[in-house]
C-alpha cells in the first residue's frame, strides 16, 4: 500500500531514461504555452496601442501604463522559454536540472502574472478567466509530480483567494467555482502525470529490448553501432583516436559442455558486467555468443591492466575448466579530416577481431594490436573470398598431385589431390591461407566440390584414353559435413567411375567435433564402396577415440612425428607401436613428411605400407606429373 501511494504521489525515483522523457515532454508543452502567450500578448499590445490612438476604450493612463508593462514583460519571457524549448527538442544536451530551473521559472511567471491581472480584473466585477488559464496552462500542459502539482496549485488558488478577499468578499459563487476548479486542476495534473510515466516506461522497456542484450543486459550491437557512429564522427572531425576492442572467451564451448548452458549464460553475464565496469569511460556491447565489443575515447589508454583484471576475473570463474580472454585491438589514429569519411563500424570492428584471430594459436600472448602486416593479411583474405567464384570459373584454382610410394616396391601406388591457387594479382598463394580464410567464412565446401570435380574430370580423361587412372584421395574439411551434403554430391560426381579410383580422406580433428553427423556421412560413403582414410593422426589429442569408434581402410601418420628425426629417440617406438596398431585393427599405414632416405628406410623396416614426402615429389600438375612417369623418374 505505501509503494502504491509513494508512486501516486510522486515519490518513487525515476530512471535517467523516464527523466529524459518527461523533459522533451514539458518542452513540448512548454514551446506551446509560450507560443499561444507570445501571440496572446502580442494581440493585447496592439489591442493597447489601439486604445491609445483610437480611444476605442475610456481607460487611464495608469491602466495602461500597468497593463502594457505587463503584456511586454511576458511577451519577452515567453519569447525566450519558446526558445529555449526550441533548442532543446533540437539537440538534446541539457540537463534534467536545468529543464526543472527553466520550467519553474516559467511557470512560476506565469502563475503570478496570471494572479495579477486576475486580481485586478476581479476588483472590476469578479473576472477570474486570466487566473485559471493560466493555472491551466501550468499545472495541466506541465508535467509535475502529483506531490508538487498540489503544492503548487494549493499556494496559487491560496494567494489569489487572499487577495481578492482583501478587496471584498467573495460570493459563494465565486468561492465555489475557485474550489471546483481547484480539485479539477489537482486531478488533470495527477492523471497527466501517470500518463506521461507510463507512456515513458513503456518506451523505456522497448527501448531496453531493441538496444540492451537480452542475456547480459549490456548494449546490443545495434545500439553500439549507433552510439559508436556518433563517437567516431566526432573523433573525425577533431582528429581523435579511437581504440576498438574486441573480446573473446576461448574453450568457453568446452565450459558450457562441461557445465551446462546455464551456468555458461552466468559466466557469460559476469564477464559482461566486468567489461562494461573496466571500460565505463567509452561503449561495451555484446557482439555474439561469448564475444564482446568495446569503444574508448582515450589517447592513450591503459589497456594492459584491465585485460590483466578481466583475465583475472575470467580464471575465478573457470572452475576446472581452462579459460582466457583473447584480445583485439584496433586504434583509428591516423584519420585526419581531410574531405573522406570515416569508415564503417563493421569494418572497425572486423579489424580488432581479425588481430584477436591472429593470436589463437599464441597460449602465452593475450592480446593483440591491429597493424600494416594483419591489415595486408586481412586484405588478402577478403580478396581471396570475393575471388573464390571468379577463380573457378577462371581456371585459377588447379589441382596438384603429390604421388603416394608403396613403401615395400618404392613405386607409385596412388596420388593426392592439393589445391593449389595461381591468382593473377598475388601469384600463387599459399594453401593454408587460403584454405584458412575459406574456412573461416564458410565457403571450402565450394573448393572442395570443385576439386572432386576436377579430379573425377582427370580420372574419366585418363579411361577414355584407355589408360588405367591411380586412385586419387582428395580432403574433406569437416565444414563439408556442415554446409552441404557433401556424401550424395561425392555419390553423384562418381556415377560411372569405379569407387576404387576416388579415395576420401577426412581428418581426426573433424571426427571428433562433428561425431553424429559426419559420422553418418562417413559410414554411407563406406557403404558406395568408397575406401576412407584417416587424415593426420595424431595431430589432436583424441586420435584413439576417433579409431575406436570408427573404421578405416588407411591411417595416415602426421608429418610432425617425423620432424626431428634421428634426434628424438622417443619417435622410433611411438612409430613403431602406431604400426602394431593398424595392423592389429586391420588398416594399412601411411607416413607424411617423409624426407630422407634414413626416414624411408626406417618407416619400410617396421612395416609401414605407404610413405609420401618430398624425398620422392612434391605436389605437381598433372602435365608434371605424366613427364616423371615417362622419364621413369617415378616408376609406377
Amino acid at each position: 500500500m505505501a509503494e502504491k501511494f509513494k508512486r501516486w504521489a510522486g515519490f518513487d525515483p525515476h530512471s535517467q531514461y523516464v527523466r529524459n522523457y518527461i523533459d522533451s515532454s514539458n518542452m513540448k508543452a512548454a514551446m506551446c504555452m509560450s507560443f499561444f502567450v507570445m501571440f496572446v500578448e502580442a494581440w493585447m499590445i496592439l489591442r493597447t496601442f489601439a486604445i491609445i490612438l483610437f480611444k476605442i476604450e475610456n481607460r487611464s493612463q495608469e491602466w495602461i501604463r500597468t497593463h502594457m508593462c505587463l503584456y511586454v514583460v511576458m511577451l519577452i519571457i515567453a519569447t525566450t522559454m519558446f526558445v529555449f524549448s526550441y533548442r532543446y527538442l533540437r539537440v538534446k544536451k541539457r540537463s534534467h536540472k536545468t529543464v526543472m530551473i527553466w520550467v519553474s521559472i516559467y511557470s512560476l511567471i506565469s502563475a503570478t502574472f496570471g494572479i495579477y491581472v486576475s486580481f485586478l480584473d476581479y476588483t472590476k466585477g469578479e473576472q477570474i478567466l486570466s487566473f485559471i488559464t493560466m493555472v491551466l496552462f501550468v499545472e495541466c500542459l506541465i508535467v509535475w509530480r502529483p506531490y508538487v502539482s498540489f503544492v503548487i496549485l494549493t499556494a496559487s488558488f491560496g494567494v489569489f483567494y487572499a487577495l481578492c478577499a482583501s478587496a471584498f468578499p467573495a460570493t459563494v459563487a465565486t468561492k465555489i467555482n475557485l474550489f471546483t476548479t481547484w480539485v479539477a486542476a489537482i486531478m488533470i495534473s495527477v492523471s497527466n502525470y501517470n500518463q506521461r510515466l507510463n507512456e515513458a516506461q513503456k518506451d523505456q522497456g522497448l527501448e531496453e529490448i531493441s538496444t540492451h542484450d537480452e542475456l547480459t543486459g549490456i548494449s546490443n550491437m545495434r545500439h553500439f553501432r549507433k552510439r559508436a557512429q556518433f563517437m567516431l564522427q566526432n573523433a573525425f572531425e577533431h582528429e581523435r583516436t579511437l581504440t576498438f576492442m574486441f573480446f573473446d572467451i576461448e574453450n568457453f564451448k568446452t565450459y558450457n559442455e562441461r557445465y551446462g548452458f546455464i551456468r555458461g549464460n552466468e559466466l557469460l553475464c559476469k564477464m559482461a558486467v566486468a567489461i562494461k565496469d573496466e571500460f565505463a569511460v567509452g561503449e561495451t556491447a555484446r557482439l555474439s555468443d561469448d564475444h564482446f565489443v568495446a569503444l574508448v575515447d582515450e589517447e592513450e589508454y591503459a589497456y594492459e591492466k584491465h585485460i590483466e583484471n578481466l583475465n583475472r576475473t575470467l580464471k575465478e570463474l573457470e572452475g576446472d575448466t581452462y579459460l582466457r580472454l583473447r584480445v583485439g585491438i584496433y586504434h583509428t589514429e591516423g584519420m585526419k579530416k581531410d574531405g573522406s569519411e570515416p569508415e564503417d563500424i563493421n569494418l572497425l570492428c572486423d579489424r580488432a577481431r581479425f588481430a584477436a584471430g591472429s593470436i589463437k594459436q599464441m597460449a602465452d600472448v593475450s592480446y593483440c594490436i591491429y597493424d600494416e602486416k594483419l591489415h595486408e593479411q586481412q586484405r588478402r583474405k577478403r580478396y581471396i573470398i570475393s575471388h573464390l567464384d571468379n577463380a573457378v570459373v577462371d581456371g585459377h584454382i588447379q589441382v596438384y598431385y603429390q604421388p603416394i610410394i608403396d613403401a615395400e616396391t618404392g613405386k607409385v601406388c596412388s596420388l593426392e589431390a592439393l589445391a593449389r591457387w595461381n591468382d593473377p594479382v598475388y601469384g600463387l598463394l599459399s594453401p593454408g591461407e587460403f584454405i584458412e580464410a575459406l574456412e573461416e567464412f564458410r565457403l571450402i565446401h565450394k573448393l572442395d566440390k570443385y576439386v572432386v570435380d576436377l579430379v573425377c574430370g582427370d580420372i574419366r580423361d585418363e579411361l577414355e584414353n584407355g589408360k588405367h587412372p591411380l586412385p586419387v584421395s582428395v580432403n574433406l574439411s569437416r565444414l563439408d559435413f556442415e554446409l552441404c551434403d557433401i556424401a550424395k554430391i561425392i555419390i553423384d560426381t562418381t556415377k560411372g567411375l569405379d569407387r576404387k579410383y576416388l579415395v576420401i580422406e577426412v581428418t581426426e580433428s573433424a571426427l571428433s567435433m562433428n561425431q553424429s553427423q559426419l559420422g553418418d556421412a562417413v559410414g554411407k560413403l563406406r557403404e558406395e564402396g568408397f575406401s576412407v582414410w584417416l587424415d593426420d593422426f595424431g595431430s589432436g589429442y583424441s586420435s584413439l577415440n576417433v579409431l575406436k569408434d570408427y573404421s578405416f581402410d588407411l591411417l595416415k601418420i602426421d608429418m610432425r612425428f617425423l620432424e626431428g628425426f634421428g634426434k628424438n629417440e622417443n619417435l622410433r617406438p611411438i612409430l613403431e607401436t602406431i604400426i602394431e596398431l593398424c595392423e592389429v585393427l586391420n588398416m594399412k599405414a601411411l607416413a607424411e613428411g617423409v624426407e630422407t632416405q634414413q626416414e624411408y628406410d626406417f618407416l619400410k623396416s617396421i612395416g609401414c605400407d605407404r610413405v609420401q614426402g618430398y624425398l620422392f615429389s612434391k605436389p605437381v600438375t598433372r602435365v608434371d606429373l605424366k613427364t616423371m612417369f615417362n622419364e621413369g623418374k617415378l616408376p609406377v
